[in-house]
Parts: C-alpha cells; structure tokens; sequence
C-alpha cells in the first residue's frame, strides 16, 4: 500500500512540475508555489480574454447560454481540482498541485473557445458563423 501512495505522489509531482513555467528558476518549495501560482494567473488572463472575444461575436440568447455554461465549468474546474489535489491536503507542495490542475484546465478551456473562433463556414455545429 505505501509503495502504491508513494508511486502516485512521485507520478503527481512529475506531471505538476512539467506544467510549471520552463521559464521558472525555483529552487525552494515556496518559490515553485509561486511559480505555479504566477502562471494560472497568466493563463486564466488568457482564458478571459478568448471568452471575451467568443462572448462578442454571440447574439444575445447566446451569450447568457455561454455565461451560464462558463459558471458551471468554473464550478466543476475549482471542485475537480480540488478532488485531484486532496492526496496533497496538508503538505507545502499543495498549492503548486492546485495551481498546476487549475493551470492544465483552465488550458483546455482556452483551446475549446478557440475552436469556436475557427469555424468553417458551413459547419452546422459551430455557434458562430465565421
């Protein structure tokens, strides 16, 4: 059993110091907290900024339709990553897992946006028209 929780925390560190910036030079736990914590904040800038310009290009109906569906996945994204960083409750290393998943989600949500602003003309399952 200890081999198993021991694998996982190695396996856990090793995805969540792969997501923290390359350009980070952190060497104490503190720092790589911080690290982490400066690059969602960069990505969730960025998240913000694709949601606007999805959110402009909607009609009306449209655009409540996104902002509700933004509320809930801002919902799911803060409870899962909080479910997946649980195993770190407690130790110094637990706000650089929770930055990181916040970090990887909130990445896959800019690139589902961004498909939305790719649309080819004629795709009946795109929300807005190119």
């Amino acid at each position: 059993m200890f081999r198993k929780v021991l694998l996982c925390s190695v396996l856990a560190c090793t995805a969540i110091f792969s997501s923290v910036s390359t350009n980070s030079y952190a060497q104490t736990q503190s720092d790589m907290n911080q690290a982490a914590s400066t690059d969602y904040k960069k990505v969730d800038a960025h998240l913000n900024k694709v949601y606007r310009e999805v959110f402009n290009k909607l009609d009306a109906s449209q655009q409540a339709d996104l902002k509700a569906a933004q509320k809930a996945w801002i919902q799911f994204r803060d409870l899962d990553c909080k479910f997946q960083s649980s195993g770190s409750e407690g130790g110094s290393i637990h706000s650089m897992v929770v930055a990181g998943c916040l970090t990887d989600k909130t990445q896959a949500r800019i690139n589902e946006l961004n498909t939305l602003l790719q649309c080819k003309e004629g795709d009946p399952s795109c929300v807005i028209a190119p």
